[in-house]
Order: structure tokens, then sequence, then C-alpha cells
């Protein structure tokens, strides 16, 4: 944070008192504690204790190297020309609009973990913000792709959207993370979903975690108004809250489309429903990719045979997804949505957001950050993970929106010599995140509910952030079926087949390409 010196040795000397050391060396005795810690693992019943200390603290290794307080470099990107980090603290000028900062309790984390992570370390971390206006495949990987060849870059670390993270990785501009050597990729701290969906033949470019915020506030969840639900006698008729429903499984796409259907009123007697009335559900275009996805259906999969992706947009079951996404979408009586908006405000989903908060929505479709949008409404409220496409599928999947959020990669700029301190950078500033910055986050979000009750709490860790996770398909955007997602919600009902199959081959030309380069740079 570069402030008050005294402070961050005390906060250091608290830290290291308070919840032992962060980090480990590989040294001579790596091996006997390895051995040790994997037979305390195998009778520990934390599945996450290997990457723990004996106070319950996570852990990153390292190579035992300091570096001299060598400056390391983070290169990030945005769409605003004001620039909120989620890598440094923020040092706001006087004056600035509290609306457009970051959160202080937030900052102040991101702050103490950078200092601690340059002490342990002996570096001192900056960041450049690179201000991206058209956010896909523009100044961002111009920059990368231009450093890349004169070689001039002075960053060691990326952080693009997910598209231009595809879109770099598919280039050749990305190192393949499992290439640094001991970086620690199965640890809590990065998103193992994720990690699974965007590996593509055992190479992994990009990643999610949580050295960052924004792919957090990215990761769709609906919010409900638990008075409103209650009002309605909801609770009786559906056997419980909807929170009820996602433990015993049966939270379904089918189970929402009730609910949605039992709200409609036209508060200004327009004559039509819209952001002004009472209504079951208000969200956007992007509902068709959230709900797609967390139906358990994807456009393409990395789940095959040689490691390499294939489209599974369209089957029987996605088909059916897609006749209930429609039916929910088209209903102008019980849904709302914000692109319809456009001519009315900027932004349109704050007059969505505005009318759930006068309590008249039961659903909006956000994400988790939403709380942090709506603030301190009257009527309770809570976050749930998007429901499952039926009550066979295994568990709960949400959508890490590829437009907004970043992802962390290395540049095929950095030189070989530097992958250790990469690595250590990675394994070290992630156990920090996620002991320091991921709980003032959450704690964050949930602090601005009205009713911070234990049910949320529960739907956020146990089931709307252990299934977050990408459509590789959507991040490439192969043949444009991401946006057939979205064109889905005008067209007409029963043309998802000949839709897909209409745009089927172009996509699959697309992939074809992406997989041949991708086995050309294997081969390099």
């Amino acid at each position: 944070m570069k402030t008050n010196k005294s402070r961050i040795l005390c906060l250091l000397l608290a830290a290291f008192l308070c919840f032992g050391i962060f980090l480990t060396a590989c040294g001579d005795d790596e091996e006997s504690s390895a051995e040790a810690s994997k037979e305390q693992s195998e009778v520990s019943l934390d599945p996450e204790s290997e990457y723990k200390d004996a106070n319950g603290n996570y852990v990153g290794k390292t190579s035992g190297n300091k570096y001299g307080n060598r400056v390391v470099k983070f290169l990030t990107c945005g769409v605003n020309q004001d620039h909120n980090s989620e890598i440094i603290y923020n040092e706001y000028e006087p004056g600035t609009a509290e609306s457009s900062k970051m959160i202080e309790v937030v900052n102040r984390a991101q702050g103490d973990r950078i200092d601690m992570v340059e002490q342990l370390l002996e570096v001192e971390i900056e960041e450049e913000y690179v201000y991206d206006g058209r956010r896909k495949n523009a100044e961002m990987c111009n920059r990368i792709r231009g450093d890349n060849i004169t070689l001039t870059a002075d960053y060691q670390v990326v952080v693009p959207c997910l598209y231009d993270g595809a879109t770099l990785a598919q280039e050749g501009a990305l190192i393949n993370l499992y290439d640094l050597p001991g970086i620690q990729m199965a640890a809590p701290w990065w998103d193992q979903v994720f990690n699974e969906e965007a590996t593509i033949a055992e190479q992994l470019y990009f990643t999610i975690g949580d050295i960052g915020n924004i792919n957090k506030s990215s990761t769709a969840a609906l919010t409900f108004n638990k008075s409103l639900y209650e009002r309605n006698k909801l609770t009786e008729k559906y056997g419980g809250l909807p929170y009820d429903l996602v433990r015993n499984g049966t939270w379904t796409l089918d189970v929402v489309l009730q609910m949605t259907k039992e709200i409609s009123n036209d508060l200004d007697h327009s004559g039509a429903i819209d952001y002004k009335d009472e209504y079951g559900w208000g969200g956007q275009l992007d509902d068709m990719w959230s709900i797609f996805y967390g139906s358990g259906s994807k456009i393409a999969t990395t789940k095959t045979a040689d490691g390499y992706p294939e489209l599974c947009m369209y089957s029987e079951r996605s088909s059916s997804v897609m006749d209930k996404l429609q039916s929910l979408v088209q209903d102008d009586l019980h849904y709302v949505s914000a692109n319809d908006y456009f001519g009315v405000a900027q932004w349109p989903t704050v007059l969505l957001q505005d009318n759930f908060i006068g309590g008249h929505s039961l659903f909006y479709n956000g994400n988790m950050a939403t709380p942090i949008e709506l603030g301190e409404m009257d009527d309770a409220y809570g976050l749930l993970p998007i429901p499952k496409g039926d009550d066979t599928q295994d568990g709960y999947y949400s959508l890490v929106n590829p437009w907004t959020s970043t992802c962390f990669a290395v540049p095929m700029s950095l030189p070989e010599k530097d992958y250790e301190l990469v690595a250590d950078l990675f394994n070290v500033m992630g156990a920090v995140s996620k002991n320091l910055v991921a709980p003032a986050y959450l704690n964050q979000c949930l602090e601005y509910m009205k009713t911070r009750d234990d049910d949320t709490i529960d739907m956020i860790e146990n089931y709307i952030l252990p299934g977050r996770g990408c459509d590789i398909g959507m991040i490439f955007a192969w043949g444009g079926l991401d946006i057939l997602l979205q064109d889905m919600a005008s067209n007409a009902p029963g043309t998802f087949r000949s839709s897909y199959e209409a745009k089927s081959a172009s996509a699959q030309a697309a992939l074809d390409e992406t997989v041949a380069q991708f086995k050309s740079q294997s081969q390099n």
C-alpha cells in the first residue's frame, strides 16, 4: 500500500503471530515436510487441509527465493476511464464520488494483501491499467501482441477479459500455466470447475480465483424477494422457501417458471406489464446465457477423449431447456427485460433494480455483487443459485460472464528465467487472498443485506461459488453460437434445432481452426 510503514510492520507481525506463516519454502526438508503433510491430510476430514497450516490458514508454497525488491507488474484493463483496481490498494483523489469507489473494507484487504506478499517475496507490486473501451479483441489484446513481438513488456502478469484470454491463448500469446514450475493450480484459491472447463488438451492459459474480485462480481446468481414471496403465501404452496428447494435438489426451471407466474400486477394501469409494475422476474438477455449454462447445457465442452473441445449445444435435453427458457423470457405478463428500455435509460438494468428494491419483483437475475447494488431495501431478500434444468442434474452451475469478468494469465514475452518468480507470486498471492480478500468481499456483499441470514451464506458458500465455471464455446464464440443463445429470446418457439443447424457448420469450422492452432502450438 506504500503508506504508514509502521502500520504495515504491525500488520505483518500480527498476521504471523495470529495466523501462522502464509508460505512454505521448497528446500532440503521439503520431502519430509511434504510426507508429514500428506499423512496429516489423509486422516483429515478437510479436503483442503494440504493447503493449510496448523491454524487453518491457507499457505502458498514457494521456491524459497527472495527477489531483492524487484518490481512485479500486472497489466490490467477495463471499459471505464476511472479505474478501481482489484490488485492493489486504490488511492482515491479527494472528492471522488462514493458510488464510483471500491468499498473500503475490500480495498483495505487488497492493500494489506499486497503489503504482505511484498514482504514475503521481497518484491514491489505495481499495476498498469489499459483503458479498453471496446473490451473485446481491442486495446488490451493489441498491447500484449505488440509487446510479445518486440519483447519490450515490463509486466509479468496480464489481466484481460475472458474473451481476450481465449483470443490470446489461441494466438499463442500466453504461456501454459502448468509450465510454471511449482505452481499450485489445484489449490482452493483457484476455481477448479473453471480450470477443468478451460483446460484444452492439458493446457491452461487463463484462470480465475480469489486473487480477483471482478470474476466473483461477474458470477451469475438469482436474487429473490423473500418478503414478497411470503406475502403471496408461496411458502405454504411450495413447501418452504427456495433455500429449502435448493438443498433438497428440487430447485429447477420448472419450479421457478411456476413461481414466476404467481405475480403480475399492472400497478400504473397502462395496460401492459413493464418495469414500473409488479412481476415475477426481471432480467436481461444475459439470462439466456446464465440459465442455459445453469441448466447443465453448454455450447461446447473439453470433456472429450483427447481433451480438445467439441460442440455439444444441441441435444434433446438442451432443446427442452430452451423451450422452458423461451416460455420464461417471452411471457410478457410475468417477465420484464432490461434490454427493452435502452431508450429510457443508459443502463436500464438500474430500472429493474429500483423496482426490485421497491418490492415489486419476485426474482431479479443479477450476480454475486447484486446485494451491494441493491443496498438496504425494506423487504428481506436473498441470493440463490441458478436453477437446474431438471432434478436429475447433479449440482448447480454458476456462469462467470465472459464480457464482464477478468482472468489471470502470463504473456509469452515473459523470460523463462522468471517463470519461478510468477509461480511464487501466484501461490503466495492466492493463499493470502484466500485468507484476507475473499472473506472481506463476501462479508461486504452480505453487509448490505437487511437480514444476513445463514441461508444466504449457505447458498453462496455451498451452491453458488462451488459451481462457478465457464462455457468454452461462449468464450471462444465459435460461429456466433453465443449470440444465437440470446437471439433465441425473440425467436419463435420450436426453432432451436433449425437455428442451431443454420450456424453449426461455420461454428465447427471455427472450432476446427482453433484446435489446429492449439495442436500446432503443442508441437513447437
